[in-house]
């Protein structure tokens, strides 16, 4: 997971006119039944932003960073526009307000979304209307549009991603563990595909580690074209557009070398 920034890339503002003109027939509806018929007849509408979220983060779910072919991937409705399933299995209510609302889409590969489906647990002050504020939620999700929640994961040699904090009383550790297992995130195919960068990554890091201090007791032209080029590859396993670059920036970061340092400030 890696920040997305959805605030400052909105839609263009004829989906926006539609989208708001839905959403106030959902605030005129005479009740439930006719909130979720309206929502079902215009679903078609947030699909229409698919594209738009994709390019945010490089054609990668927002939430695991693997790339999936574009058709399959879904639109998520990060507070669900129906029901929210809290950890007992019970319904709290939809957020049915934020069904057109595109500050509540994620771009979503099909496991990921379908696994998270209508849960959303939320230990305190739940907005159940719209003039309730979202703002005051204790919610127990991770979101990839929240700056500070991405840093909340850590990363394991063997492709595993886990909570960064260690204590599991603590919330920081609650959310990252609800959001890993309510959304599959440690399935085999993406566990192996991150430790494979991983392990790209940890042999980049020694080999040019040792290319450095070879440097520095003797310059060599040949040898520094030689870390040049494998500094390039460890940035471009950083990249946001990489697959699993969370991954890739959290083994670099456990180094403690000033000149991997130094590459993950230039990492974009």
């Amino acid at each position: 997971m890696r920040y997305i920034d959805l605030e400052n890339n909105p839609p263009n503002q004829d989906w926006i006119d539609r989208a708001d003109a839905l959403t106030l027939q959902l605030t005129q509806a005479a009740d439930k039944a006719a909130r979720d018929a309206i929502i079902d007849a215009n679903q078609n509408i947030w699909t229409e932003l698919k594209d738009h979220l994709r390019a945010l983060s490089h054609n990668k779910c927002w939430y695991s960073e693997s790339k999936n072919d574009s058709a399959h991937c879904h639109v998520d409705h990060f507070r669900p526009k129906k029901k929210a399933i809290d950890e007992n299995g019970d319904d709290k209510g939809g957020y049915w307000w934020l069904a057109f609302e595109w500050l509540n889409y994620r771009y979503s590969a099909p496991v990921e979304n379908i696994r998270k489906n209508a849960y959303f647990h939320v230990n305190a002050n739940k907005a159940n209307l719209p003039a309730d504020s979202l703002e005051i939620e204790d919610i127990r999700f991770l979101d990839p549009t929240e700056i500070e929640d991405p840093d909340k994961l850590a990363f394991t040699n063997e492709g595993l991603v886990t909570p960064k904090s260690t204590v599991n009383t603590e919330r920081n550790y609650i959310q990252a563990e609800y959001t890993i297992r309510r959304m599959n995130l440690n399935k085999p195919e993406m566990k192996d595909s991150r430790k494979d960068k991983y392990s790209r990554t940890i042999l980049l890091i020694k080999s040019t580690e040792k290319l450095v201090q070879l440097q520095l007791a003797n310059i060599c032209m040949a040898r520094k074209q030689k870390i040049a080029s494998q500094m390039k590859e460890l940035l471009a396993l950083a990249s946001s557009t990489s697959e699993y670059s969370a991954a890739v920036k959290f083994c670099m970061k456990s180094t403690g070398y000033e000149w991997v340092e130094n590459l993950l400030l230039r990492a974009a």
